[in-house]
């Protein structure tokens, strides 16, 4: 058993609470921007963000926080109080090194302080696609532990082809995506709640395991739920040589009434031509 295992185990016999249901949970989604000095187009990466962003945006539930950490504030941020923006040094990585762990580590401190009441606590990368009524759906199920994305679909960025995941082929959206994990935190309540997300982490093929040994089980989202977005230049898998367009090429959707019943549920288009954005454009359904 690792270390943080060990930990999970300690911290459940201990520390660990029933949380309080409120029909209102806040959802709060930590994002760690790539920074400019790092990136291969920091533009083509805050435009990718912000139909991120959109995607929040056009969702019903209006109870969440976002928390953004960055070398330097993207320029089209909007002003909303709920969308909190942390800027962290450029710091010395060696060549190929995501400065990812401090930037989450600075979040989560930044939530375990910052906010309080029941809530459900996500690590979303910054070019992934929400579905609208995840929030609300997680907010009106509220479990008090949790929830893991198991369905959904990866997207190629250039082509906006589409490819199942976790719906009976190939395998479930987790595996393949870290933005699949809401978390149960009492904020204001439970005790060290900053330790009990740094014990979860955000290698997200531990979710599961690591929610069950903290004593908060998560369950499955029932639909489709999340886009993973790739093939855009700035991909951690991709500078870790890992490609991920497999997947596109083996089940991508080729049906195109298929392809515009999936754009429509997640209230998308593909635009007419190239945008640095990515072909496909959050417009709400």
């Amino acid at each position: 058993m690792q270390p943080k295992d060990l930990l999970a185990a300690a911290y459940r016999r201990l520390f660990q609470r029933p949380m309080r249901r409120t029909g209102q949970p806040l959802i709060v989604w930590m994002v760690p921007l790539i920074g400019p000095g790092v990136s291969q187009d920091w533009e083509k990466a805050c435009a990718i963000f912000g139909q991120t962003l959109a995607s929040i945006l056009a969702a019903p539930y209006r109870n969440w926080a976002l928390v953004l950490c960055c070398q330097q504030r993207p320029p089209d941020l909007p002003d909303d109080p709920r969308i909190h923006f942390l800027q962290v040094p450029d710091l010395p990585l060696a060549k190929g090194v995501s400065d990812h762990s401090e930037k989450v580590r600075r979040m989560t401190e930044y939530v375990a302080r910052s906010f309080t009441g029941p809530a459900y606590v996500s690590h979303l990368d910054a070019d992934d696609l929400m579905h609208p009524d995840l929030p609300g759906w997680i907010a009106a199920d509220d479990n008090g532990r949790g929830y893991i994305v198991t369905q959904g679909y990866m997207a190629d960025w250039q082509s906006g082809r589409l490819a199942p995941l976790g719906q009976g082929e190939g395998q479930p959206f987790w595996m393949q995506c870290g933005s699949c994990g809401y978390f149960a935190v009492d904020l204001g309540r439970q005790r060290w709640p900053g330790l009990y997300l740094r014990l979860i982490g955000k290698g997200h093929k531990s979710y599961l395991d690591r929610g069950a040994r903290l004593g908060r089980p998560l369950d499955p989202v029932p639909f489709p739920a999340m886009i993973y977005m790739v093939n855009h230049g700035d991909n951690v898998q991709i500078r870790k040589g890992n490609d991920k367009l497999v997947n596109l090429r083996r089940r991508g959707i080729d049906d195109p009434e298929r392809e515009a019943r999936v754009l429509a549920e997640f209230g998308l288009r593909k635009r007419e031509e190239a945008a640095r954005g990515g072909l496909l454009e959050v417009v709400g359904r």
